[in-house]
């Protein structure tokens, strides 16, 4: 009898740490299952509204940037070709008000900064007020803060003395790619 009952607690035995081992697979199997998941979710990035409004204004400003410069290179074209001058007789007197020369649009100066990755807000904050991009670098320190959200690294189109608001927008942005700033540096000169 002494021979069945050891065999009994250890056949018993074994089938608890057998069920025991079992589960434990199971749990660790669903928890690999939640994180690929977890991981397939991570690469759909969802926007919140704020940050859709700020990648289309950013859009829209760099669109607009774009034209502004393509109609600067217009303007110095147009005004670069010499005008044919008609000579009014100087004996003419006429009660007629004199034609006022118009003013000639001047073309907003645009910079393309890089912005490393790394560079603190401050850091990002005097960069742009040396250039003449912003004006006030604690305001724009202040509104990154409040609004949370993370200066992007890479190349930026900015036009001097613009709001704080549309330089946030700009550096939260899409940066540009290397070609695009090249490109944009090397049209300057």
């Amino acid at each position: 009898m002494l021979k069945n009952r050891t065999f009994l607690i250890g056949l018993g035995t074994g089938i608890i740490i057998g069920a025991l081992l079992f589960q434990l697979m199971l749990s660790g199997e669903q928890s690999r299952l939640k994180l690929n998941e977890r991981d397939s979710s991570a690469e759909e990035k969802s926007y919140t509204q704020v940050e859709v409004d700020a990648l289309l204004k950013a859009e829209r400003d760099s669109m607009q940037l774009d034209q502004e410069i393509n109609a600067g290179a217009e303007e110095t074209k147009t005004a670069a070709t010499p005008s044919p001058v008609k000579e009014l007789p100087t004996h003419t007197i006429s009660n007629e008000p004199k034609a006022t020369a118009t003013p000639v649009r001047k073309a907003a100066v645009k910079h393309v900064i890089r912005i490393e990755a790394g560079t603190g807000l401050s850091k990002t904050a005097e960069l742009l007020a040396s250039q003449g991009i912003i004006d006030d670098q604690a305001a724009f320190v202040q509104k990154m803060k409040k609004s949370k959200q993370l200066v992007r690294a890479g190349y930026f189109l900015f036009q001097e003395r613009i709001t704080v608001d549309a330089a946030i927008a700009i550096v939260t942005g899409e940066p540009l790619t290397k070609e695009q700033a090249d490109a944009l540096t090397s049209s300057k000169k």
